[in-house]
């Protein structure tokens, strides 16, 4: 049976809100892990921010795949069809733990030729190999987690994961003063102690979400049959809406990364810098994102119910939400970023880029904040998965990209110059995701095949 209604703000509060505190959460563990590190070097902060762009892939395509069955099961749970629900979680968990071996493989393999390619800096390398080895085993174990509390927000069942985050956040941060700085006994390790305490922040929470999945919600148990059955005309269905999603989130890490080899090949403080706004911009945006979040459930819900009649009206919410919330994360990175920078023990020249990539990263966080609620939020969970992909990759693949290693490398513009054309696609998609938003055709009722 599905959840009673509630009014609409307090039920975008209670999904919202838990996940923009996992989200909090889980950056503060990232600016945790960047200042203890920054107080070891340059070298060292810019080669855990090398090895974790390989995380960023593994997050945000493990994150598309729970999205694309996101959008299966909020419309499911609509209908209340539990059976499809089951099937649905089944073909989530394979195409999950596929990717997430292949990925762990190779990084524990071949962690030096793997972060070559981010940079030409030996030191770094080395250092971010070490880094890398250690910290791709808990890939394995964190996409158990992200998959299932992804999988989650369908049936709104969103706190589990602020509390897993939790726990995370403290068994990391605790490790890291243990075994960066080598305190109470234990051997300072350095980086790969930042390594060591992440993989097992990520056990432990991986083990809170089973236990909890195992005793409490019975919505999302499936049993070892269901994930070993096949269901060809289920398996149509989920990789119709999911696969546009996987590719949509994993290209686009890709291309995120493809950017960071730009910025990687303009110096070690560029690297540095970049990691220091990213994690200011992360810090500023988990409550739109939260709501963006929010919206692909909603709406799916809505279009599973058939109450159709109620999309334009969450539309407009949603998106005057959105800008407000960018305005406002706007102005609290360009307010706080002084007091940020004085965190890190860093040389001028990246303090200097730092600030000036803060100043583009407030100025976008409108355009940044609509362009995400747009795609991630209203056409995904409207079903139109193909144009959210293919918007997303024709502005990066067909002019970002081309235009970072140009400008960056070939042009030599000087940083603030390049970040800010890196950033200039998301103001374009704003604009493109609003026109097919008026233009219609975006609601498509996905579980039929």
């Amino acid at each position: 049976m599905r959840a009673e209604a509630k009014p609409l703000s307090a039920l975008t509060l209670s999904i919202a809100v838990p996940i923009a505190l996992q989200s909090l959460v889980s950056f503060s563990v990232n600016m945790a892990d960047t200042v203890m590190l920054g107080q070891l070097g340059e070298v060292e902060l810019s080669a855990s921010a090398l090895a974790n762009q390989v995380f960023f892939i593994v997050s945000l395509a493990v994150g598309g795949i729970a999205d694309g069955a996101n959008v299966l099961l909020a419309q499911a749970w609509g209908k209340g069809d539990r059976g499809r629900m089951h099937g649905i979680l089944a073909y989530m968990y394979r195409v999950t733990l596929l990717f997430v071996l292949a990925v762990t493989a190779l990084a524990f393999a071949a962690p030096g030729p793997v972060l070559s390619v981010f940079s030409r800096d030996a030191e770094v390398v080395e250092q971010g190999a070490g880094y890398l080895r250690i910290v791709s085993v808990s890939y394995l174990f964190y996409g158990f987690s992200a998959a299932t509390t992804g999988a989650l927000r369908a049936v709104h069942t969103v706190k589990i994961a602020m509390a897993g985050s939790l726990l995370s956040m403290g068994v990391n941060v605790a490790g890291n003063w243990l075994l960066i700085f080598g305190k109470l006994g234990a051997p300072r390790l350095g980086i790969e102690g930042a390594a060591t305490a992440t993989l097992l922040a990520r056990i432990c929470e991986a083990a809170l979400i089973l236990w909890f999945i195992w005793k409490r919600e019975d919505r999302m148990q499936i049993r070892l049959r269901a994930l070993l059955r096949l269901d060809r005309p289920l398996a149509r269905i989920y990789f119709r809406t999911s696969a546009p999603v996987i590719a949509n989130e994993f290209f686009w890490s890709l291309g995120e990364s493809a950017l960071a080899v730009v910025l990687g090949r303009m110096g070690t403080q560029v690297v540095a810098a970049n990691s220091i706004c990213g994690v200011m911009n992360q810090l500023a945006t988990v409550l739109i994102r939260g709501v963006t979040a929010a919206a692909c459930v909603i709406v799916g819900n809505k279009i599973g119910a058939g109450e159709l009649e109620a999309l334009p009206q969450l539309k407009k919410y949603f998106q005057r939400l959105a800008l407000g919330m960018g305005a406002a994360a706007g102005l609290l990175i360009w307010l706080t970023y002084p007091l940020v920078l004085r965190f890190y023990q860093v040389g001028s020249d990246t303090l200097v880029y730092a600030r000036q990539f803060t100043w583009i990263t407030a100025a976008i966080q409108p355009f940044q904040a609509l362009q995400i609620t747009n795609m991630m939020g209203l056409l995904r969970g409207g079903g139109d998965v193909r144009f959210a992909m293919v918007n997303d990759m024709v502005f990066l693949w067909g002019l970002t990209v081309p235009l970072g290693f140009i400008c960056g490398l070939w042009l030599g513009l000087p940083p603030a110059a390049v970040f800010a054309l890196l950033r200039a696609e998301k103001v374009i998609k704003a604009a493109t995701s609003e026109w097919r938003l008026r233009k219609g055709g975006w609601i498509h009722e996905t579980l039929t095949g």
